[in-house]
């Protein structure tokens, strides 16, 4: 995760980041609050019994979000993300339409996104979504 920001978010602000969102705790957390919403999904991918990868989508803002997709770095360009994300749209009515920011400067999740259909509509203080 960290390296992914490397050079586009200050040092801090990462870790703070990695701390209220993807320790063991904030996941669990998150996991827990997306099992009690039917509009909540936290969807996990496995090989071999280890986990590889997630996706969390909710619609607990103004608007129903993709927050995140994580493919440990081992895995990366395996197809995992692909499939935790035709998971979700399996999941979720056909027409819905959902946020996703992406940092400025990230040109592997933007190119991934774009890959699978994701146009950019706005950039807002260096986030495309």
């Amino acid at each position: 995760m960290r390296v992914q920001y490397q050079g586009l978010v200050d040092p801090v602000a990462v870790e703070t980041a990695v701390a209220q969102t993807y320790s063991l705790g904030a996941l669990v957390n998150c996991m827990d609050r997306c099992s009690q919403s039917r509009n909540a999904h936290f969807l996990v991918a496995q090989v071999d019994g280890s986990v590889v990868g997630y996706l969390h989508f909710d619609d607990f803002g103004p608007d129903p979000e993709l927050h995140r997709i994580y493919v440990d770095t081992n895995v990366r360009r395996s197809g995992v993300g692909a499939l935790l994300l035709n998971e979700l749209h399996a999941r979720l009515p056909q027409q819905l339409h959902y946020m996703l920011l992406v940092l400025e400067g990230n040109d592997r999740a933007i190119a991934f996104y774009q890959r699978h259909g994701f146009k950019i509509e706005a950039q807002v203080n260096g986030l495309a979504y």
